[in-house]
């Protein structure tokens, strides 16, 4: 179970007539494992790529002014900032996941300094509802002075359409700060891996030792129906989005009214048992295809399926490294400002 923070007295005001938490059948919900395990992921070396965003809010944020954590998912990047930003400051974690929005109110609830937004998805329009639809009247026009997408943005298959509905929720001048891992970037030193890059690899090494070892010969069905395949890859790709070049970030990030102000990028050593642990989180979608799933195959996985699953992303992982404990990531940092 997450730790509820206590109730913290720092002087920050919200406008009048905010609602910090909706009224909203998600804020109900009973806490959620999926959620829950993810949150623990939080103190993985790996998380350093935070500290850059960081430091910037750090040394930019002013007493009184509002950050939106987009795509803040349990509050990982706000508990940080609320812990070291010296500034008395207003964090609005905004998320389209019901379920790791549920964490974060779980543990910011008491914290008069956090606010939730949640980006549902509109499924009559097959769209995620944007900033403007989800804030409220009282933040839109008093407009948030910093916005942080940390290890996010490459997650959003509309790019134009994010940005875009960033701009209003940012006053003129405010600044925008966004981190990938997830995006290829030309800067990038040889040896690095985009951390994504490893979920295909996986898969790759995967089907070679289903169609090759008797013992895994019972998955072999769904790698050579080629629909089947076809439809698995698809529901990976949605959470594992395909790599885009560093500059469709650029140019849309110009198009949708932000002067990118610099471009900077990190190697971080991403440990390969934390690693397994985090992708074992989000095993259907790594390797759905090993047991089916229920969206797919109309039942979900047996229990030694999954436990398969679980096997061959570790084994996945060890064939990629072969006697590693840690692997080179790049990831990149892009620092922008809302044009009047």
């Amino acid at each position: 179970m997450p730790v509820a923070r206590a109730p913290q007295a720092v002087g920050f005001g919200w406008p009048a007539g905010l609602a910090r938490i909706p009224d909203e059948e998600w804020t109900c919900r009973p806490l959620d494992e999926f959620g829950l395990r993810y949150d623990r992921v939080g103190s993985h070396g790996y998380y350093k790529n935070l500290d850059p965003l960081v430091a910037q809010v750090a040394a930019a944020a002013q007493d009184g002014q509002i950050v939106i954590d987009y795509s803040g998912g349990t509050g990982l990047l706000t508990g940080r900032l609320l812990d070291v930003v010296p500034a008395r400051i207003g964090m609005v974690i905004a998320d389209p996941s019901a379920k790791f929005l549920r964490v974060a109110l779980e543990n910011f609830s008491a914290d008069d300094r956090v606010a939730f937004r949640l980006l549902g998805f509109i499924r009559a329009e097959n769209r995620l509802r944007t900033l403007g639809e989800v804030l409220g009247p009282a933040l839109l026009d008093r407009r948030a002075d910093i916005l942080v997408a940390a290890n996010a943005i490459h997650l959003y298959t509309d790019l134009p359409g994010t940005l875009d509905s960033w701009h209003p929720a940012v006053r003129p001048g405010g600044l925008v700060l966004l981190n990938s891992g997830c995006l290829r970037n030309p800067a990038a030193r040889a040896a690095d891996w985009v951390l994504d890059d490893t979920i295909d690899r996986i898969n790759e090494v995967i089907v070679d030792l289903v169609l090759s070892e008797p013992a895994f010969a019972k998955y072999r069905d769904n790698v050579l129906d080629g629909s089947k395949w076809m439809a698995h890859l698809s529901a990976r790709h949605k959470v594992f989005v395909p790599l885009r070049p560093l500059q469709n970030y650029l140019d849309a990030l110009a198009a949708a009214g932000f002067e990118v102000l610099h471009v900077t990028d990190s190697t971080i050593f991403v440990n390969l048992d934390e690693f397994c642990e985090l992708l074992s989180i989000y095993h259907e979608s790594v390797l759905g295809w090993v047991g089916g799933t229920r969206k797919i195959d109309g039942v979900p996985p047996a229990a030694w399926a999954v436990q398969d699953r679980l096997f061959l992303i570790r084994h996945g992982l060890e064939k990629l490294f072969p006697g590693a404990v840690e692997f080179p990531c790049n990831w990149t940092y892009v620092t922008c400002r809302r044009m009047g």
